[in-house]
């Protein structure tokens, strides 16, 4: 990622739409998440990789004060990457164009 993006080392927790439960769960540094102009990726070991693009998004949302919550249209899950400074994640995506919306 050059100056049309940026990464960060963080946490994941992957949990399913409806039902409850929990598929992941990790803290920092052990989930990665990339991000530029035409997609964010995520990534971690246990839980895999989330590719969000213009396509398949549904909503980013902050959660907290400690991360960002991702609904895409491809998954049954929501993906939530914690960040030790979620405000420069929130800032960065929006720099982006990608809208974050409030909590859920």
């Amino acid at each position: 990622m050059g100056a049309d993006g940026f990464s960060l080392r963080g946490g994941v927790r992957v949990v399913p739409r409806t039902g409850g439960g929990v598929r992941a769960d990790s803290g920092w540094p052990m989930a990665r998440l990339r991000a530029d102009r035409d997609s964010i990726v995520l990534r971690e070991i246990w839980a895999g990789t989330l590719v969000v693009t213009a396509d398949n998004l549904v909503a980013i949302r902050r959660h907290g004060n400690t991360g960002v919550e991702f609904e895409v249209n491809d998954h049954d899950e929501l993906w939530l990457f914690t960040a030790l400074r979620v405000d420069r994640l929130t800032s960065g995506l929006t720099a982006l164009g990608w809208r974050v919306g409030p909590s859920g």
